[in-house]
């Protein structure tokens, strides 16, 4: 039987110290039917003339300018043809040729799954998860990836496991599919892409899966200037959540939107005097959806008249019974900061209940 055509589309923006040990993996796949595209966002530093003179064999999409990986990924894909596509971040290395193999396997197994996540371990230690897909925290706080920081003892890798977002950093994506949504949101430049999309292909009862014998090594935040989550990071990706809910959420969004809002509330007082870049980027990411929210409206409009899963299906998935990474900076603020949210979530949800 013919394999179906697979293009594997790296993102790249300045990564050429990554590219190297990426695209020799990546040059490894057993896989026939494979074409290999560096898409670089205007990148200064040789990118594009180190991989023409190394690895002739790649495709370059190249654009002027960086238009971050949303925007990016969106024209690169609407540029080729292929039935699938592999996003995959130039900070990795691939860890078995037959990876393709294994991710085009799992998404044959049910026409509905046509996203698939890899196995991400850490570059630094690959005895350890770095992510194998995405869910909730919580009461709307945001997003972590699943099993980040783990020992990998195959904790993930039973029949039944399925994420309820996938990692944009290494997942196979049905073109047609991807193409039908609209792709990602162009303006979240960079951040909750992957979460968004996944949340919106849900919606229309739509699947992604885990390929846990897809195995992929990935340096955590090696495109981004800091591994810490800086004022920049916590901006995208709190401004970003927001529009998220406000397109995705259906009966829940006013539950959803209170909660944003008061766990907004307790950073930027939290972080006002220990941070207060920090509490800065939290109310900017707020004042940027009040100016955007005209065409977040819009968007919600069409999604939510084409949704064909119910609320609850959708928050089964996002907010499993599973183990949530906590990230190391600030750890006695975050403890406060948890114990004063779930505290009001609790008592509000004793208080709806007694109703």
């Amino acid at each position: 039987m013919q394999l179906p055509k697979v293009s594997v589309l790296i993102l790249n923006y300045n990564g050429l110290r990554w590219l190297p040990k990426c695209l020799s993996s990546v040059a490894a796949t057993d896989y026939p039917n494979l074409d290999v595209y560096l898409v670089d966002n205007g990148s200064t530093d040789g990118s594009v003339i180190y991989v023409r003179s190394s690895f002739p064999s790649v495709k370059l999409i190249l654009n002027h300018e960086n238009l971050g990986f949303a925007e990016g990924y969106n024209r690169a894909i609407s540029n080729i043809s292929s039935e699938y596509v592999v996003l995959l971040n130039n900070d990795t290395e691939v860890l078995n040729p037959k990876w393709i193999r294994y991710l085009i396997d799992k998404a044959s197994t049910d026409p509905r799954m046509v996203v698939v996540t890899c196995e991400m371990v850490s570059l630094e230690n690959r005895s350890r998860l770095d992510s194998v897909g995405v869910m909730g925290i919580p009461f709307w706080r945001g997003f972590v990836g699943i099993g980040k920081e783990e020992p990998d003892k195959g904790q993930y890798d039973q029949e039944g496991f399925e994420p309820f977002a996938f990692c944009g950093g290494a997942a196979l994506i049905k073109r047609d599919i991807f193409l039908t949504l609209r792709g990602f949101d162009g303006r979240f430049f960079l951040y909750q892409e992957d979460v968004d999309l996944s949340w919106r292909l849900r919606l229309l009862g739509y699947r992604i899966g885990f390929a846990h014998n897809a195995q992929v090594a990935h340096y955590y935040s090696g495109s981004s200037k800091t591994r810490e989550i800086d004022e920049w990071k916590l901006y995208y990706c709190h401004r970003n959540l927001l529009r998220t809910i406000l397109k995705n959420c259906g009966p829940s969004l006013v539950w959803a939107l209170s909660n944003y809002l008061l766990f907004t509330l307790m950073i930027v007082v939290g972080f006002s005097i220990l941070e207060p870049k920090k509490a800065i980027a939290a109310a900017k990411a707020l004042l940027w959806n009040l100016a955007n929210f005209e065409d977040t409206f819009v968007q919600r409009l069409r999604i939510q008249a084409s949704r064909k899963t119910s609320e609850a299906e959708v928050l089964q998935k996002m907010y499993p019974n599973l183990r949530r990474y906590q990230p190391a900076e600030r750890p006695r603020l975050r403890r406060i900061l948890d114990i004063l949210f779930e505290y009001a979530q609790r008592h509000r949800l004793h208080n709806l209940s007694c109703i």
